[in-house]
């Protein structure tokens, strides 16, 4: 019996260079959108601070430090990122090779959404279309272009997802530990990429049409899998620095006890935001009143989701009772549901909390597409257009960042002509794009967060000196509201003690509601009136420069 013969009709040959195509074809449009954008930091700047973190694992990789949540993505990056040095490509610049690097690895995933649609409906026109449509997809095309860390972590486990959507309906030992080995290395990217699939893939076994007893055979053989792939990463870095045993790598807790977890309804703003700008780019980004402003946009991008979903499941009932597809709604919707409650405690509106937990979008539309192609001509072409929009409407919102690379870099020429920094201390929310250019370029010295670590002006080491309003929300979310406005209230009074000019953003400008609604990110709100009243009655400032780019600043003295 043939090869073909013994997979099925369901399962037929597609040739290899299909594959390589879409690789090639996706790797294009994504590193000619890095390109053509110049902005690798568009919505968000992690990807710097990850940048700066790999730098001694390109330099050096011997003695740089392991991370426990980030195991092995420095270490993969570090190596690659010196590759392009070796090459030339962009040398000595990490923050923007990453950007080009999470182009190569959408590609990847881009090459594995193609792979599972066509072979698990055999139309290869409709998984093409729907490889367009993750590409597509507001928040993938949007980590695909820009140095964030995400992206490798992302591309295997939605593998291993996909794997385990064709496999576990007929789950052998073999199957099972290739997808416990591939979902592992995944997670050892981002630790916390562990948590939303696990449950689905457990459950999609525990679901399985075979015997009991085999079902939970192979849930042991998925735990035993994950384990000892952990075991052999852990193993294989004893003794570097920064190594941590089994349990550590298994359990970080990273995020937790900081202002980043907790439940409010504030946070129902944020996953609103959240989901909404995974499938359509349309703003309201980082905190609640961003998102109450872009509430309609957010809306009708959740209201074409969930039209998509419902089409989707009505399409296909009639095969209500096929295992595959059982399986796969399992861990999809598994990895969906435990997700979002996961997100729901820490950032909801993060790019990168709802890549991971959200491909169910497009294995919806693959689907649908392969139902829906052989139609009418005039339902075919709306089908293309269909899949295709995202792409199109994504691209014309990230353009609207273009540039934004060259143009923080000469804001940062401008504020420090304009602000000598051996003298002035920068108060910030925290979370202004400028300060991450001054945290990279000047000094990677952190916000003082109640230590004023500083003698007397003028003093040139460390060059970047700044306060954080929003670091005792993050870092200490045991204060009470009066403690975080003293520990605030020290550091600008150690900075005007010591003869230095302090100057804050726009930050200053806030109005209570609106530092409330910002600090309701953070799971306190609370704290809003004691800082908002420590700033405007101990203090008075007057507006001292602007920029296009870095916004407006005040100097601020003692009423």
């Amino acid at each position: 019996m043939s090869e073909r013969d013994a997979r099925g009709p369901e399962e037929p040959e597609h040739p290899a260079w299909h594959l390589l195509l879409v690789f090639a074809l996706s790797l294009l449009l994504f590193c000619g959108l890095v390109a053509w954008l110049q902005n690798v930091h568009i919505v968000t700047s992690n990807g710097m601070y990850k940048s700066i973190q790999a730098e001694p694992w390109i330099a050096d990789p011997g003695r740089a430090r392991l991370d426990p949540s980030n195991y092995l993505y420095f270490p993969l990056y570090g190596v690659l990122a010196a590759a392009l040095d070796a090459l030339g490509i962009l040398r000595g610049t990490p923050w923007k090779q990453f950007a080009y690097l999470n182009a190569l690895w959408a590609s990847l995933a881009n090459v594995f959404v193609f792979a599972f649609v066509q072979r698990v409906t055999g139309i290869t026109w409709a998984a093409a279309l729907t490889a367009c449509f993750h590409a597509g997809i507001g928040f993938v095309l949007l980590l695909a272009v820009i140095s964030e860390d995400i992206m490798p972590g992302y591309a295997l486990v939605l593998g291993a997802m996909l794997l385990a959507g064709l496999w576990f309906d007929r789950p052998t030992a073999a199957r099972v530990a290739l997808v416990a080995a591939i979902f592992t290395l995944g997670w050892l990217m981002e630790w916390r990429l562990l948590f939303p699939t696990l449950p689905a893939l457990v459950l999609a076994l525990a679901w399985a049409p075979i015997p009991f007893r085999r079902r939970l055979a192979l849930v042991g053989t998925l735990v035993v899998g994950i384990l000892a792939v952990s075991g052999i990463v852990q193993l294989a870095w004893e003794g570097h620095n920064g190594a941590v045993g089994l349990h550590d790598i298994l359990w970080t807790g990273k995020g937790v006890a900081t202002g980043w977890a907790g439940l409010s309804w504030d946070k129902a703003w944020m996953m609103l935001s959240g989901i909404g700008n995974y499938f359509l780019i349309v703003g309201g980004w980082v905190d609640p009143l961003s998102a109450r402003r872009a509430a309609a946009p957010l809306i009708v991008s959740v209201l074409l989701q969930v039209a998509i979903f419902v089409a989707c499941v009505a399409v296909l009932w009639p095969r209500r009772g096929d295992a595959r597809l059982r399986t796969i709604a399992i861990v999809f919707l598994g990895t969906l549901g435990a997700g979002q409650a996961l997100n729901f405690y820490s950032q909801p509106q993060d790019p990168q909390m709802q890549i991971n937990v959200m491909p169910w979008l497009t294995v919806a539309w693959g689907l649908l597409l392969a139902a829906l192609l052989s139609g009418p001509r005039v339902v075919t072409v709306g089908l293309v257009v269909l899949s295709l929009a995202p792409l199109a409407w994504n691209a014309s919102q990230l353009a609207r960042h273009r540039g934004g690379d060259e143009a923080a870099l000469s804001a940062i020429a401008a504020l420090e002509k304009r602000f000598p920094p051996q003298s002035t201390v920068f108060v910030y929310w925290g979370f202004e794009p400028i300060s991450m250019w001054q945290y990279a370029l000047w000094s990677r010295t952190w916000d003082w967060d109640g230590t004023a670590p500083v003698g007397p002006a003028p003093q040139a080491d460390p060059k970047f000196k700044w306060i954080a309003i929003d670091a005792g929300a993050i870092r200490h979310p045991d204060w009470t509201p009066g403690q975080n406005a003293e520990a605030l209230r020290r550091d600008i009074d150690h900075a005007l003690d010591k003869g230095y000019r302090v100057v804050a953003s726009d930050v200053w400008t806030w109005s209570l509601d609106e530092l409330a609604g910002q600090l309701g990110g953070l799971s306190a709100a609370n704290r809003a009136p004691a800082i908002h009243a420590l700033l405007h009655d101990r203090y008075t400032a007057r507006e001292v420069f602007r920029d296009p780019t870095a916004g407006r600043y005040y100097e601020i003295t003692r009423r």
